[in-house]
This record gives structure tokens, sequence and C-alpha cells, in this order.
């Protein structure tokens, strides 16, 4: 299985906080090229300055979740987001690591 960032996060995220993790996300696009995976089980708020962070940077790499919350799964849905929610990390694994195979 191929390389993925894992990125958890904790607490409360709006647009007075986002700044961390936007400066980590940062560090993590100049690291490489591997798919980002955002750990959501112990952030107990997160609003669409989180959303729409993750949907920009996945525009430079697959992007996954684990833990999002029925909020935030809400907002993905109304949003049209094209960012996959998975069980756990071995499930974000192995669907991301199949995105970076070359096609046939």
């Amino acid at each position: 299985m191929g390389t993925l960032w894992v990125i958890r996060l904790w607490g409360d995220f709006d647009a007075h906080s986002i700044h961390v993790v936007e400066r980590v996300s940062y560090e993590v696009l100049q690291s490489g090229i591997a798919p980002v995976v955002f750990d959501l089980r112990q952030v107990t708020f997160a609003n669409t300055a989180l959303l729409n962070h993750l949907i920009a940077l996945r525009l430079h790499r697959p992007v996954g979740l684990v833990g999002a919350d029925r909020l935030m799964r809400l907002m993905i849905e109304v949003s049209g987001a094209a960012l996959p929610v998975f069980p756990d990390l071995a499930a974000a694994r192995s669907a991301l690591s199949a995105d970076e195979a070359p096609e046939a």
C-alpha cells in the first residue's frame, strides 16, 4: 500500500481557528504527493471554514475523512463536495492508495 498522510484534528474549527489546519496542510503539500486523510474523530465543532479548506485541498491531492460527524456529512452532501468519508484509517488507506495506481 502507498504512503498516506494522516492529519488528526481535535477541538473546534471555524473562521478563527482554521489557520492551524491551513498551515499543517501547506506543510503536507510541500512534503510530497501522497493522499491526505483528516481524522475528525476528536472534532467537537466544524463549520464551512473547515469544509471549504478540505474542498480546496482536494484540488491538489486526494483527500478523505475518517470520523466525520452527522453535521459534517450533511455539509458534504449539501455542498456536493467530492470528499469521501471512510469508516476507519485502514479503509481510507486502501481506497486512496488505489487512487495512486496508474490508470490502465
